[in-house]
């Protein structure tokens, strides 16, 4: 009783709805505790990592072969990433299917596509880090697609700083920017939602500290799953990466952004992207209401998550392709 008062506790004791204990409402909440797992994992593997393009392979091998709690949590952090890649993504599946982004939730909607958009700079800049093969090949696409969008891809472009390098400075972006924005926005998103509610609708509710026990449950599980994952599929590592050389595929999240590729070259990279982000961000000004807009905009919410779905798949078994002029050497 001291502690629950001492700690404000029974602020937690207000009414959700019921429905909110459906596992499709407990998403964003998930998303968050694979980020959090992703945070300590990072802050672990900051203290073995060295950002010089020189020494950012050795210090990797580093990790895998002579620090076995270093080697797991690496592999623990790659599996987090893709976990709360696709918890996010289904979160905003079951927002957008419920029609979540309605009057007065569109800046929810928006943070959790801006978000989206965070968690595949963090994956991008993730992949950048490990310096093998993979890395230089995802690089040398972002610095082709850099030069593409001209002074929008300023950023992605060796000749921006020269005095830093390019890898050192996503090591930066990594563990620095993108974090910082993510905090802030997962502030402002918890925000919105304790003020606005869930938008799960009818009569009956619980506290949400019942709601609160349920989501700690099925985050155990999470942690459980990730964990298992880490253990029995370690995070693979390439050989040093050769530049003009490529052999290899993208992190399964670009597989799609790969595909595009393949059909449409470097325009498809940089266009794929617009399509999927923008129409994320027209979801809550085209579907405010029922009617031909809504029936619309539902429809190609479905036509381009079975084209993404589709577009992976494809991308994972097809042959490799070069895209920027390389010699595939057989992927």
């Amino acid at each position: 009783m001291v502690l629950t008062e001492r700690l404000g506790l029974r602020g937690l004791d207000y009414a959700v709805p019921a429905r909110a204990n459906r596992l499709d409402f407990m998403l964003g909440a998930l998303t968050l505790v694979a980020l959090v797992v992703l945070a300590l994992s990072g802050i672990v593997l900051t203290q073995y990592y060295n950002p010089a393009p020189l020494s950012a392979h050795d210090s990797l091998l580093y990790i895998i072969s002579r620090s076995p709690v270093a080697s797991l949590l690496r592999d623990v952090h790659v599996w987090a990433a893709s976990a709360a890649l696709v918890l996010v993504f289904s979160h905003l599946a079951a927002v957008f299917w419920r029609r979540g982004f309605r009057n007065p939730r569109e800046a929810l909607w928006w943070s959790g596509v801006v978000l989206l958009m965070l968690l595949f700079g963090l994956a991008f800049t993730g992949t950048a880090l490990r310096a093998d093969q993979e890395a230089v090949e995802a690089l040398a696409h972002a610095a082709a697609g850099a030069k593409f969008a001209g002074p929008l891809g300023a950023l992605l472009r060796a000749d921006f700083t020269p005095s830093t390098p390019l890898l050192s400075r996503l090591y930066a972006f990594h563990v620095s920017a993108l974090p910082l924005a993510l905090v802030a926005l997962m502030a402002l998103h918890l925000w919105l939602v304790r003020h606005l509610g869930v938008s799960a609708g009818g009569a009956h509710k619980n506290v949400f500290r019942s709601h609160l026990r349920l989501v700690s449950g099925a985050a155990f599980l999470l942690v459980a799953i990730v964990a298992s994952a880490a253990l029995i599929w370690p995070a693979a590592l390439s050989a040093p990466g050769v530049v003009g050389y490529e052999v290899t595929k993208p992190f399964w999240p670009f597989l799609w952004v790969y595909a595009a590729e393949n059909l449409f070259g470097m325009a498809g990279m940089l266009v794929a992207p617009a399509v999927l982000f923008g129409f994320l961000a027209l979801v809550p000004v085209s579907d405010q209401r029922d009617g031909r807009a809504a029936q619309f905009t539902r429809v190609l919410g479905v036509v381009l998550f079975i084209l993404m779905i589709g577009a992976i798949i494809y991308a994972a078994i097809a042959p490799g392709q070069s895209h920027l002029g390389m010699d595939m050497g057989g992927a």
